[in-house]
């Protein structure tokens, strides 16, 4: 399939996974052109009447990513977008009707801003809700999520089991986890199960040492120490990821050897 990824001083089209850009190729991508055009301009009119359209690039709220990500959503789900392998393409297209006051600093090829918009979308306002801008952040630029979609399948069903916002402090500790016990692993070689299961054990841990730590402030480990003893026992990994220890034994042998 074929994008447009530029309009001035001439149209300009990128196209992966072919040879040679055919008529109906041209079509199918000013199609798609013009369902963004129109989905960005309802976009902006909306978040300027609701009083959520940004004053400055980078100063945007949780809901204008939300809305901005659903959007995207909305233009990636039609027919004239085949392809999802193909979003970053979509990205340049959006990126000639996003105004600059919806983008993000460019933080690197793999932290891109469009890309978290876009997955936050998938997410019910609800859900997106019961964290604030700054924390999705911190778990889409994570090792072992910030290019696993399958992350948000797991990550909408822990939610929706939680009544509460979630703490920063538990955020910062969960990611750190999972790095520590998917940075070294290609994610893309494991079944949803394994994946689910290391993302389950993260979150166990984070939530036993999160209990420690609000039943005594002075509580000792930290990340570092917690980091630690995932390194010092990723022997059990695999066991983990079959299913062969319960989520909760393996976060009290960490929690313990991440104390001594």
């Amino acid at each position: 399939m074929a994008v447009l990824v530029a309009k001035t001083p001439q149209k300009r089209y990128q196209i992966i996974g072919g040879i040679g850009l055919s008529q109906p190729d041209r079509e199918q991508a000013d199609r798609l052109d013009r369902q963004i055009e129109i989905r960005i301009g309802e976009l902006i009119q909306s978040l300027t009447q609701q009083g959520f359209m940004p004053a400055e690039k980078g100063r945007g709220s949780l809901r204008a990513y939300w809305e901005l990500g659903s959007a995207l959503r909305a233009v990636s789900d039609s027919a004239d977008f085949p392809h999802k392998a193909e979003l970053p393409l979509l990205w340049r297209n959006a990126k000639l009707y996003i105004p600059e006051e919806l983008l993000y600093q460019d933080r690197g090829p793999y932290r891109e801003h469009l890309w978290y918009c876009y997955r936050l979308g998938g997410y019910t306002e609800s859900l997106v809700s019961k964290m604030k801008w700054g924390e999705w952040v911190t778990l889409f630029d994570s090792n072992g999520i910030n290019q696993e979609p399958r992350f948000d399948v797991w990550f909408q069903q822990k939610l929706s089991s939680i009544a509460s916002q979630l703490d920063r402090e538990f955020i910062r500790m969960f990611a750190p986890c999972v790095n520590e016990m998917l940075g070294n692993i290609d994610s893309c070689d494991l079944t949803a199960s394994e994946l689910h299961n290391c993302y389950e054990s993260a979150w166990q841990i984070t939530a036993a040492w999160y209990s420690l730590k609000e039943r005594n402030s002075d509580y000792p480990v930290g990340r570092k120490e917690i980091q630690r003893a995932i390194s010092d026992n990723l022997g059990m990994l695999d066991q983990i990821m079959e299913g062969q220890i319960a989520t909760e034994q393996y976060a009290e042998v960490i929690v313990s050897a991440a104390a001594k």
